[in-house]
Order: structure tokens, then C-alpha cells, then sequence
């Protein structure tokens, strides 16, 4: 029965962001191709109160409007519509909504992503940045009217966050901005992950300064607490920079052997493994599957296939592109199917 089942996983993938969440999936679809606003506008009431859903739906949401009807980038200008995608409408039309701002200030910065592209900041045109700017800079006026009309809500201050990533900001302004998200949500995972990232070598910190976060915000978590993957996201950031920037002529495979081999680092899968997967109220919380798929991620890269198994199993056929897709420059996807298939192996 066991291998049964692990043969029928071996053969699915599902990359769609709404995961197992049958509403939300049906709210992205309208969101991406109809004109319906009033199945999100259900979902989103739903998470008010539970602050780490709330900014996972709205993130999924804002997500899903990029490259959909009325968001379009223009090939002639390179500029895209702000004012034709669902979000854009819902926002105009219910002007003292503040669930409207903020999907309409998220996936205005969706929409600068598609714009720019994923690739390394050399590989963005002149073009390119001026429609991600002027895109981003809408966004912060839109999600600073959320921040009005909802004012203890911290998830506009995650946002804000984002931006300041997006944006380059000072650590002062980072900070202000941490001091007032935590004040209204002291363990906020979205802002736990997005503050690291802040921190990492790829955008205006270190190697040290992120792990030195990561490690910190770790250390004081609960049993069951997402802040416990944040080390091994670090391992992961880690991992990308080493491959892809400080010598891109050693292999993926070197790099999970140095991976491999670090105490620190071997530690921190074991305590997510201990304090995270393995408590029963792990898979309460909101990002679960994102963050089952790193620590797969960093048990497959460092060859530890048997502890991954269950992982893998609990995972199902859920994929995210972040981290996979960090592996090689092979399809993010492919490189999950062959982990998977090496952890069932391994079990």
C-alpha cells in the first residue's frame, strides 16, 4: 500500500500557490480570468484574527492577478494597466475597503516582479526598472491607505516591508517598520522570512548578518513554531549565492556537500525536524507547506534522504518554485520529483 502511494506521488506535481486550499484556489481562478471579486472578498474576511493566514491569502491572491485579464505587460511600451485588473476595480470600487488595498498594493508589486523579471539585476533593462519602480511606488500609496483604514492590522507593515526589500531601503526605515509590525504581531512568519531576507548578501546584507537574524528569532521560538525553518531558509540564501555568485563554476552538488558538512547548519535541520515537523502542531499553521518544502529542500541537498521521506510524504504533490527552483538551472520541479524519488528509496 505504502509504496503504491509513493509511486502515485513520484508521478504528480502541483505547482499552483492555493495548495490543497480548495477556496482559495477557486478565488485565484477568479481573480486571473473573471471579474467576480466576491469570492475573495470571502476569503479574505475569513482570516481576520489570524494574522499568519491573512497574509498567505492575501499574498496568493495578489499573486495570481500578475500576467490575468486587465494586467498585461504592454510589449510596445513595457508599461502595464493599473487600472483594468480585478484588483484595481475592487479597489476603486470600494474606496474605504482596506482588504481591497491591500490585494490591489500586493499585486501592484506582483506586477512590477513580472516586469523586471527574476534574474540578477544586471539582466534588467533601463526599461525594465522604470515600470517596476513607478509600479512599486503606486503600491506604497495604495497599501499606506490600507495602513488608514486599518491601523492595527500588521499586514500592510509586511507589505511595507516587502517594499523596502524591493526598494533597497535603509536599515533605519527597515527597522521603524519591524518595530511597528512586531508591536502588532510579535511572531508574524511572512514578516520573520522577509525581514531575514532583508538581511541577506543578495539584497543590502551578509552571510552573517542573516544568519545572525535567522538564528536569533529561532532560538526564542515555541515548539511548532515556522520560525524555526528560518536557519535553514538562511542555509538555503546561503546556498544560491555561494552557487550562483562566489563561484559559479562549482557544482550544485559541492555545494551541498560544504552544506553537508557544516555542524551548524546540520543542527539546525535537526531542530527543524524536532521542534518543527515532528510536532503535532506544526501543520496548523498557515505556510506549512512552503515551509516543509525548504526543509525537503535542505535534507535532499545534503544527501539525508531518509529523513526527508516523511517530509516528502506530508508535502504530497505540492511543489513551490522557491527553493527548487534554486537548485540549478534546471526546472525547479524536476529536481523536487528526483529528491522525492531518492527519499522513497531511501525510507
Amino acid at each position: 500500500m505504502i509504496s503504491t502511494l509513493w509511486l502515485l506521488l513520484t508521478r504528480q506535481i502541483d505547482t499552483n500557490p492555493a495548495q490543497d486550499d480548495a477556496a482559495l484556489r477557486e478565488a485565484c481562478v477568479q481573480a486571473r480570468y473573471g471579474t467576480d471579486t466576491s469570492l475573495a472578498r470571502e476569503a479574505l474576511a475569513r482570516t481576520r484574527g489570524s494574522h499568519n493566514l491573512r497574509a498567505r491569502y492575501l499574498r496568493v491572491l495578489a499573486e495570481s492577478t500578475a500576467g490575468g485579464l486587465g494586467s498585461r505587460i504592454d510589449r510596445g511600451t513595457g508599461q502595464v494597466d493599473t487600472t483594468a485588473a480585478w484588483t484595481d476595480k475592487w479597489a476603486a470600487g470600494f474606496p474605504t475597503d482596506p482588504d481591497a488595498h491591500l490585494v490591489r498594493a500586493r499585486s501592484l508589486q506582483a506586477r512590477a516582479w513580472e516586469v523586471r523579471g527574476d534574474g540578477w539585476a544586471s539582466t534588467v533593462s533601463e526599461q525594465q526598472w522604470a515600470e517596476f519602480h513607478r509600479l512599486l511606488h503606486l503600491a506604497d500609496e495604495v497599501n499606506d491607505v490600507a495602513m488608514q483604514l486599518a491601523p492595527q492590522d500588521p499586514t500592510p507593515w509586511a507589505t511595507r516591508l516587502r517594499m523596502h526589500i524591493d526598494l533597497g531601503a535603509e536599515p533605519d526605515e527597515v527597522d521603524d517598520t519591524w518595530e511597528e509590525l512586531t508591536r502588532r504581531a510579535p511572531r508574524h512568519r511572512e514578516g520573520h522570512v522577509l525581514k531575514m531576507t532583508y538581511h541577506c548578501r543578495k539584497w543590502r546584507g551578509s552571510h552573517e548578518q542573516m544568519f545572525g537574524f535567522a538564528r536569533s528569532a529561532a532560538a526564542t521560538a515555541r515548539d511548532g513554531s515556522p520560525l524555526h525553518l528560518l536557519p535553514v531558509r538562511a542555509a538555503a540564501e546561503w546556498a544560491l549565492w555561494e552557487q550562483k555568485r562566489v563561484d559559479p563554476q562549482r557544482s550544485a552538488e559541492e555545494i551541498g556537500e560544504l552544506w553537508r558538512q557544516d555542524p551548524v547548519m546540520q543542527s539546525e535541520l535537526d531542530t527543524a525536524l524536532s521542534r518543527w515537523f515532528h510536532q503535532p502542531t506544526s501543520r496548523q499553521g498557515a505556510d506549512w507547506l512552503d515551509d516543509a518544502n525548504f526543509l525537503a529542500y535542505g535534507l535532499a541537498r545534503t544527501g539525508r534522504h531518509a529523513e526527508a521521506a516523511p517530509v516528502f510524504a506530508a508535502i504530497g504533490k505540492y511543489v513551490t518554485g522557491v527553493p527548487w527552483g534554486w537548485w540549478s538551472d534546471t526546472r525547479g520541479a524536476d529536481h523536487f520529483v528526483r529528491a522525492r524519488r531518492r527519499a522513497r528509496r531511501a525510507a
